[in-house]
């Protein structure tokens, strides 16, 4: 009888969903197994689970656009720890965990996968119900903070040295707990084009400097300002601006791009599912520290200008990509960013030694296929 595996799908930004997504890839080499990918709080049209959704999204906008909110959320849950999340989730959100329950219940899987610390939960309170349910967690952050649960009868993922003893300080159970390597989509192992096929590909200036400015899904943080500091410039540059899933965003730069100088090349994108050839077709990406951003412009072996962080988990990005594996700068005066950006159009060779230091990370040493075989054979 084959193994059903519940692939859970839960937003809070995109970085959870491209996550689980490469599981899924990895997944689908295997015979043998009943895969269902789902968004989960979307099954059954339940207000609860909608409306908790609804909430992180909105808090992860929060803390991309008031600075300093996304620290003092993560510093006061700190203070309070795993026990009261718990708790929050048993009483105020009860409706969102129970609805969640409710589904696993209707679905019966044998093992859950989760990218997210609430799917997570709700996988190891369904546990408990049914204790032959494996619940396989894997956590795409640079680090491990207070929301992951560390409950000895979950399996549970990280992707560095760091993550892994910081997995190990919160209690995490060393038997089963695994270092792997970061997980990799499908559509990023197959881009393997260079840099100016991507610009014809899109029909971007072969011949200009080509700057990313991107936000993650919401663009909320600081490309737009970077984006305006970046159109003031003398200097000969392609900018291509992703406005993500904020309209207004989009609308302001669709219609700035109708009245620019002759130095400027502006492309303006909405939500764009392939943005990593995007990526790829820059010299430069800068964004806020999104990891899961800033890990597929590694991929395509782009250096990234990192330009905000929200919380521990964006830091934790910049100490990885930037302090340890040195694929690039944190600079988070928009005036500063411009300068370098101004510099490196001027001497593009300066970008070479991080985009040698892309290499270090191998992106066909995919950590997704380690996670399907051990789901597979667990």
């Amino acid at each position: 009888m084959s193994k059903k595996v519940l692939l859970t799908y839960f937003e809070s930004g995109m970085g959870h969903i491209t996550a689980i997504q490469s599981i899924a890839d990895s997944l689908q080499k295997y015979d043998g197994l009943q895969l269902i990918n789902s968004y989960v709080m979307h099954e059954g049209n339940n207000k609860k689970m909608l409306d908790y959704e609804k909430f992180i999204i909105k808090n992860t906008k929060m803390t991309n656009s008031l600075k300093g909110y996304g620290n003092m959320c993560f510093h006061i849950l700190s203070l309070f720890g795993l026990k009261f999340f718990r708790l929050l989730h048993k009483t105020t959100f009860r409706g969102a965990t129970n609805g969640v329950l409710e589904y696993f219940e209707k679905v019966a899987p044998d093992i859950i996968v989760s990218t997210h610390y609430f799917m997570t939960y709700c996988g190891l309170e369904y546990k408990k119900l049914h204790p032959a349910t494996q619940v396989v967690t894997y956590n795409p952050d640079n680090n491990v903070h207070m929301w992951w649960d560390n409950r000895k009868d979950g399996v549970f993922f990280v992707n560095n040295d760091l993550a892994y003893e910081q997995a190990l300080k919160r209690h995490f159970d060393r038997k089963n707990l695994f270092l792997v390597p970061c997980t990799t989509r499908k559509c990023i192992l197959d881009s393997s084009c260079d840099k100016q096929y991507y610009r014809r590909k899109f029909g971007l200036p072969e011949d200009k400097f080509t700057v990313i400015v991107a936000d993650g899904a919401y663009a909320k943080a600081k490309a737009d300002v970077v984006a305006e500091y970046l159109l003031d410039t003398d200097r000969q540059l392609s900018l291509i601006f992703v406005a993500g899933k904020n309209k207004k965003l989009y609308d302001k730069y669709a219609a700035i791009k109708q009245n620019l100088p002759d130095n400027i090349t502006l492309t303006v994108l909405p939500f764009t599912p392939n943005i990593h050839e995007y990526y790829s077709a820059s010299d430069v990406f800068v964004c806020k520290g999104g990891p899961n951003a800033v890990l597929d412009s590694v991929y395509m072996h782009t250096p990234v200008l990192i330009d905000y962080y929200a919380h521990p988990i964006e830091k934790a990005t910049i100490n990885y990509f930037v302090d340890t594996l040195g694929c690039g700068e944190a600079i988070f005066n928009p005036l500063k960013i411009r300068q370098k950006i101004e510099s490196w159009i001027d001497n593009p060779s300066l970008l070479d030694k991080y985009t040698i230091n892309t290499f270090r990370i191998d992106k066909t040493d995919n950590g997704a296929d380690k996670i399907a075989s051990y789901i597979v054979n667990c």
